[in-house]
């Protein structure tokens, strides 16, 4: 087919127009590939900012939750999760008293008529109960010392059959060491044994006498502080917590600490420190470190143990949460179930040999149940990364023999100071701190390894 010379510049005139409108099309598309790109990079970056919001929305509306609970408490939301006992109901009947295993005195009460008829009986029998009771009112001894004094014209010096003291009165032994107790077995402040003294013994004794009778009490009893240390770091574990401790004229901090075996009851407390990493240096490292995870203990031990039961109450609090969505409520809760199964199975099983299958079948469960999920909430998916960054330590247990696998312990013994410094607020001098350090020690140590005669065994001390 033949074109005319008009046919061909007509064509040639669209193709010229065609490449000038692709070149023209084609930096538009590449212009908009570009602004393609940088829009996607934006929503990216907005989406990753979005995710990174809502993490810190959620972790810090849990966190102001967890402060509301502080205040104000909380209400047991986790009945469909865990079905609580109910209580047994009791009434005056149904506690049964020891039997005492000392009686003191022996009453018998006799009987030969009927109180009913009057008539003689044909046959009699004894039963046996006992009245426990105390002698009131107290009444305290005054002993009247008459110490005969010589004076020597040779050395020209004066001799006294005992020493006398500068005071004309004075407190004898057993009130220095019932006021020992009252402050730290029974928790009084010096004003409540101010009036414990005098109602009951009719003894007036002064706030700054009794600071006095502790403090000297606490230097007799340095010697079985720093045994009752040794026991403590001597033993096959040491547990190891701290909690806070108001000192008003403060030196070092504001901190107690405590130290207990794994063995016994012995404990030591160390009170008015700072929560630095130092503390564990002073007070000792024992052979095998049991305590939560906080960063002073970060390689403060050859042989770690870390506590299940702190992340296991993490746990429970996020699962007791109502600050995340449903989807994530629900995989909380199921994470919170299956550590918390983990949990009570190992400790079923630390009586016992555990089979080198169990002890792999306990760790794929660990590794199971600390992996990331996408439904994580930023709480639990952080709490996640710690378990598994310290996962060795949680099973330090499997390689030493009667470790337990918590901080219970330590955290028992916290909880006598604790009540304490609710009711008298800490201590006002480093001094202070001190003296309870010792006697707390002392007293309660005593008080927990022998519960029936710790009493006489205390009062027998420095005699």
């Amino acid at each position: 087919m033949n074109l005319s010379e008009n046919e061909i510049n007509k064509r040639l005139i669209r193709l010229r127009n065609l490449e000038n409108l692709h070149i023209k099309a084609r930096e538009r598309i590449v212009l908009l590939e570009k602004e393609n790109f940088s829009l996607r990079k934006r929503v990216k970056e907005l989406e990753d900012q979005n995710k990174d919001l809502n993490g810190k929305v959620e972790a810090l509306s849990f966190q102001f939750e967890q402060i509301k609970i502080k205040l104000f408490g909380k209400k047991p939301i986790l009945n469909r999760i865990i079905q609580r006992r109910d209580k047994k109901e009791r009434d005056i009947f149904s506690y049964k008293r020891p039997v005492p295993t000392s009686i003191t005195e022996t009453k018998p009460h006799s009987i030969d008529l009927c109180l009913h008829c009057n008539q003689t009986f044909k046959k009699k029998w004894v039963k046996i109960f006992f009245e426990e009771d105390i002698p009131l009112p107290i009444q305290k001894s005054v002993i009247q010392h008459e110490v005969e004094v010589g004076y020597c014209s040779s050395c020209k010096r004066q001799s006294s059959g005992i020493p006398i003291p500068s005071k004309k009165v004075i407190l004898g032994e057993n009130v220095k060491k019932y006021v020992c107790i009252l402050s730290i077995a029974n928790r009084l402040t010096h004003s409540q044994i101010q009036e414990n003294v005098r109602d009951i013994f009719d003894i007036s004794i002064s706030i700054g006498e009794i600071g006095n009778i502790l403090e000297t009490e606490a230097n007799n009893l340095r010697p079985e502080y720093q045994v009752l240390k040794e026991s403590v770091l001597m033993q096959n574990g040491t547990h190891y917590d701290e909690t806070g401790w108001n000192v008003q004229k403060e030196e070092q901090g504001r901190f107690a600490w405590v130290a207990t075996g794994t063995e016994n009851f012995d404990t030591v407390f160390f009170l008015g420190r700072s929560r630095g990493k130092g503390n564990i240096e002073d007070i000792g490292k024992g052979k095998l470190g049991i305590s939560d995870d906080y960063g002073a203990y970060k390689n403060a031990f050859e042989d770690h143990q870390l506590c299940w039961a702190h992340p296991q109450r993490k746990l429970r609090d996020l699962a007791e949460s109502e600050e995340f969505g449903q989807r994530k409520k629900k995989r909380i809760i199921t994470t919170y179930q299956d550590f918390s199964n983990l949990y009570q199975n190992i400790r079923k099983k630390l009586g016992e040999e555990i089979s080198p299958y169990l002890k792999s079948r306990f760790q794929n469960l660990f590794n199971q149940i600390t992996e990331s999920h996408f439904l994580d909430p930023t709480p639990l998916s952080k709490l996640k990364i710690s378990l598994r960054k310290n996962k060795e330590k949680y099973f330090t247990f499997l390689n030493h023999k009667g470790i337990p696998i918590d901080n219970n312990k330590a955290e028992r013994a916290l909880r006598h100071l604790v009540i304490k410094r609710k009711i008298s607020f800490g201590s006002k001098t480093q001094r202070g701190a001190e003296t309870t350090s010792i006697l707390a020690s002392v007293i309660l140590s005593l008080k927990w390894n022998n519960p029936e005669n710790w009493f006489k065994t205390y009062l027998a001390l420095g005699r």
